[in-house]
């Protein structure tokens, strides 16, 4: 099944174009340690728009994605987009964290997939991490022009937004396994790991998640820690990040259960 970047309705084009071909194109869940098996159960938590969903719904029409989308208006979106492709699963107009609770979140209508929770959120970080991605060859108009559309694309909304534990939502809809756990919610993700009871552990198989780590900062040793954890857990754990990023606080870690065989599950659609 094949999903072309033309229909995908977005919040914004640029953003829209970005996540296409950081999903599709260059497929940065899906590396060759993972894999998706035959009718997976996929969780997608920071799912924004819902591209990776639907990269998930183009590579194995049968699979169950669930995805967790607090923003109102972006939740919106997300609900149009799997509803145009026929995703199944639910749809959750809430984050995860490690506990039940309702908080501020700083939305960016400009730049909504760095939208997080107040007390996480940096816009100037994210500005000069956006900076670094674009060259300008240091002429002073072209910065000048950068600064100026980055002030606009990183103003700043406040919204109050729902967080939940994982586990209360495995309380309420039972699974037999996750298959896929993907994370990327802007330095939550310590908060998302948390909200997973012990009971619920052992089905997770596969996890892709990004990882902050910056030093000085508040995320500082995070991409250790996170990694260690899983260890712990029994993951085989991989820690990269790619030669665009090279420098910025953005890792991804990707994680398979050494307690997963999946000979039983791996064959394609």
């Amino acid at each position: 099944m094949s999903i072309a970047l033309a229909d995908v309705e977005g919040v914004n084009q640029h953003e829209t174009e970005f996540l296409y071909d950081e999903i599709f194109t260059r497929r940065g869940y899906l590396p060759k340690t993972l894999h998706l098996p035959k009718d997976p159960v996929v969780f997608d938590v920071g799912a924004n728009i819902g591209m990776y969903a639907l990269f998930v719904k183009s590579e194995r029409p049968g699979a169950t994605v669930h995805s967790f989308e607090p923003v109102p208006e972006v939740y919106e979106v997300l609900c149009r987009n799997r509803k145009r492709h026929g995703v199944a699963g639910q749809v959750c107009p809430y984050g995860l964290a490690e506990s039940e609770q309702e908080v501020e979140f700083t939305h960016y209508p400009g730049y909504s997939t760095m939208s997080t929770r107040s007390t996480l959120a940096d816009t100037e970080a994210e500005k000069a991490f956006i900076k670094g991605q674009v060259r300008t060859d240091h002429l002073p108009e072209a910065e000048q022009m950068l600064d100026e559309l980055l002030a606009f694309r990183f103003r700043e909304r406040k919204v109050r937004c729902r967080l939940r534990p994982l586990s209360a939502f495995l309380d309420e809809h039972p699974v037999d396994r996750i298959d896929m756990l993907k994370i990327d919610v802007q330095r939550g993700e310590q908060e998302v790991l948390r909200g997973i009871g012990e009971r619920h552990w052992p089905l997770v198989r596969q996890l892709a998640v990004e990882v902050h780590d910056s030093p000085g900062s508040t995320t500082a040793g995070r991409l250790r820690s996170v990694t260690e954890g899983l260890e712990r857990r029994g993951f085989r754990v991989e820690a990269v990040q790619e030669a665009r990023y090279e420098g910025s606080d953005r890792h991804s870690v990707f994680a398979v259960s050494e307690h997963w065989d999946d000979r039983d599950t791996a064959g394609e659609p």
